[in-house]
């Protein structure tokens, strides 16, 4: 398969997003933020499935025109399954990252952002639930204590070992 999906899954405010749009860059890559393509009205349970056919459709439409995307999204076993089986029934590889941060690291203000009661909430129950080391992930990256620069480079290097630059 020369063709490949990346998943970058955690808990809320664990560099999902920000690291995926620049290992994205680093790679020729495109990036999806799964978050962009959920129905707003709607609660994310009410809309996973919705959510999960918009990633795939997206990922193939970018995979037609380069080699690799790199997706935003938490991860549940049920996705992974789904996104798993959709992608490779076309030849496309599926790399899955678990980004490890403990609570205190995504809350930090000195990273610059700014969570509401209700994620902060959200952020532990995601910890607690294990959205930070998943069982079925290729890699789990422990992005704690490292500035962005160096997370970057070592997630990059991570990934390497699994996609084709």
């Amino acid at each position: 398969m020369s063709k490949c999906a990346v998943f970058l899954n955690g808990p809320v405010g664990s560099g999902k997003t920000s690291l995926g749009r620049a290992v994205a860059a680093c790679n020729g890559a495109a990036f999806i933020d799964g978050d962009d393509l959920s129905d707003p009205n709607r609660p994310w349970f009410c809309s996973i499935l919705q959510t999960s056919r918009a990633i795939v459709r997206e990922g193939e439409r970018h995979l037609q025109q380069g080699k690799c995307v790199v997706i935003a999204y938490p991860l549940t076993c049920m996705n992974w399954i789904y996104f798993r089986r959709k992608f490779n029934e076309n030849n496309i590889r599926t790399v899955f990252v678990s980004l490890k941060a403990s609570y205190e690291t995504i809350t930090d203000t000195r990273r610059g952002r700014h969570f509401d009661v209700g994620e902060h909430d959200r952020i532990q129950d995601m910890i607690t639930e294990g959205y930070d080391a998943r069982a079925f992930s290729d890699i789990v990256f422990d992005n704690n204590g490292f500035d962005f620069g160096t997370a970057l480079s070592r997630l990059d290097a991570e990934l390497r070992r699994f996609i084709a630059p």
